[in-house]
């Protein structure tokens, strides 16, 4: 599934439906997946355990709604956190949850939690506000009728759209919205309303 880097993705994941796992209470929307490497969302009910039997050397999420629970602590919604390793027979919640996540991507040991509720934004471009996680990887806020420069991707970009509508020539992406460029790709991005997205560049 999206499993050809070297191929635009455009996908619109409100469409797809919630896939049971073998876990009870824990169900998957993946976007795409390559032998170990996987990015989907993951939504754990209430009182639900993530016990996963695939290998996971490595995770990067992003909580999008409730509290996700594991041996580093409880993260609410807007928390994003690089973990070189993770306990997955500790993940957990009380109340429900579901992330954004991405397993198996790098292998370094380098670990990144940052609750981007009450982190500091940056100005970036523009008048884009950026708030950095890791390297290449942060949020970006659009105001109102902002338009970016025509660019290419060295590298490639993953963007998931986290508030709002993004646009460019290719189309429109609103909220929970999953794009992949490949390297070298090019787009005209803009916003007509205020729009949060979750970016990452050249790892692709």
């Amino acid at each position: 599934m999206n499993s050809n880097y070297e191929k635009r993705v455009s996908l619109d994941t409100t469409t797809l439906e919630w896939k049971e796992t073998e876990h009870k209470n824990v169900y998957k929307k993946v976007f795409s997946s390559k032998i170990e490497e996987e990015t989907a969302l993951v939504k754990i009910e209430e009182n639900g355990i993530l016990n996963e039997k695939t290998k996971i050397n490595s995770v990067e999420i992003f909580v999008l709604e409730g509290i996700y629970i594991n041996e580093f602590g409880e993260f609410t919604n807007g928390t994003y956190l690089r973990l070189p390793k993770e306990d997955e027979s500790l993940v957990k919640t009380t109340v429900g949850c579901i992330i954004f996540r991405k397993t198996n991507y790098f292998d370094d040991e380098q670990q990144v939690i940052i609750d981007t509720q009450s982190a500091q934004w940056l100005e970036g471009q523009g008048n884009l506000e950026v708030l950095p996680l890791h390297e290449q990887t942060a949020l970006v806020k659009w105001p109102k009728n902002e338009r970016f420069l025509p660019h290419k991707h060295w590298g490639g970009e993953e963007i998931f759209v986290l508030k709002g509508i993004f646009r460019d020539e290719h189309g429109k992406y609103p909220e929970g919205h999953w794009l992949r460029s490949p390297h070298l790709s090019e787009h005209f991005p803009f916003v007509e309303d205020e729009t949060i997205i979750w970016v990452k560049t050249g790892h692709l």
